[in-house]
């Protein structure tokens, strides 16, 4: 039995290059997984740090299990008079985590800062995201052992 539950903790961004220089503006996180798609609270960015706290679950079926490679991490500045646009994205491969979930029954990853790409293929600060993949079985093992907890 294959697929589960993959979580992720989307804690700051570090050095964003704001596309507006005149205003000040909120930043938020588009995040994909597979066809999955969670958008984050929006932050004031001070000294080009935001800061969010947010924890998404994608729960990944079995045939998503095998066909996701990926997380994709989109930063956005949000703008009251314009249209959003985009501070750059930073891609996270999942291969090795769900493959060692899949292996353990669950598995974790502290938060790590990983690049933001930008259009030009340029870095454009980080962004601190912790990863944690837990499997169908090991969820359905809880349920049998500890029936009144959630999870």
């Amino acid at each position: 039995m294959k697929g589960g539950a993959l979580e992720v903790l989307l804690v700051n961004a570090e050095g964003l290059k704001h596309a507006r220089l005149l205003r000040s503006s909120s930043q938020y996180v588009i995040t994909q997984c597979g066809s999955h798609i969670h958008t984050s609270k929006s932050t004031t960015g001070k000294d080009k740090k935001a800061w969010w706290n947010e924890k998404f679950v994608f729960k990944l079926t079995n045939s998503e299990w095998k066909s996701v490679t990926k997380i994709k991490l989109k930063v956005m500045e949000k703008d009251k008079l314009l249209e959003d646009c985009s501070l750059g994205e930073a891609t996270i491969y999942l291969r090795g985590i769900l493959r060692e979930g899949e292996r353990k029954g669950i598995t974790e990853l502290k938060p790590a800062p990983y690049n933001i790409v930008l259009k030009d293929r340029t870095y454009g600060g980080e962004l601190k995201v912790g990863l944690k993949f837990d499997s169908k079985e090991c969820q359905r093992r809880r349920k049998l052992w500890y029936p009144l907890a959630k999870g």
